[in-house]
């Protein structure tokens, strides 16, 4: 399946593709599943099981935990790492404040997406330390 013309500059635009050529993007664009969700969807729920991992082309969602809100995340954002990463369940609840368009890698995929482009998983690393950072100083 052929990605629309629009993914390859969304991801360019994300530090997580950082110093990826266009035609790895290209590459990669057509590794991801495309998919919509409607304002107030639960994306994905706190202490459940699963592996997806979602890159947010279109739209907002909240992030929360234990019921509170932490986070709004929008187009070049990311969530579903962890549990795609660790195997565990969820550490939060994602829904969809406006419509969401996101890629989507599905489960158990996501490990090898990062060994097959090994930048994306270097990048990975201090977006997910900006956001624990962000977070312990939050509570």
């Amino acid at each position: 399946m052929r990605a629309r013309d629009d993914v390859v500059p969304a991801l360019a635009r994300s530090p997580l593709f950082a110093g990826i050529s266009k035609h790895e993007l290209q590459e990669i664009a057509g590794t991801f599943d495309e998919t919509t969700f409607l304002p107030e969807h639960g994306v994905l729920h706190e202490h459940r099981i699963g592996l997806e991992f979602f890159f947010i082309l279109d739209g907002t969602a909240t992030v929360e935990v234990d019921g509170t809100q932490i986070a709004e995340l929008g187009p070049g954002d990311f969530f579903g790492e962890v549990s795609a990463l660790d195997g565990g369940p969820r550490t939060a609840t994602v829904r969809a404040r406006t419509m969401l368009r996101c890629l989507v890698l599905p489960n158990g995929t996501f490990r090898e997406f990062l060994m097959a482009h090994p930048r994306v998983a270097v990048n990975l690393i201090p977006e997910l330390v900006r956001r624990f950072r962000s977070y312990a100083r939050s509570e």
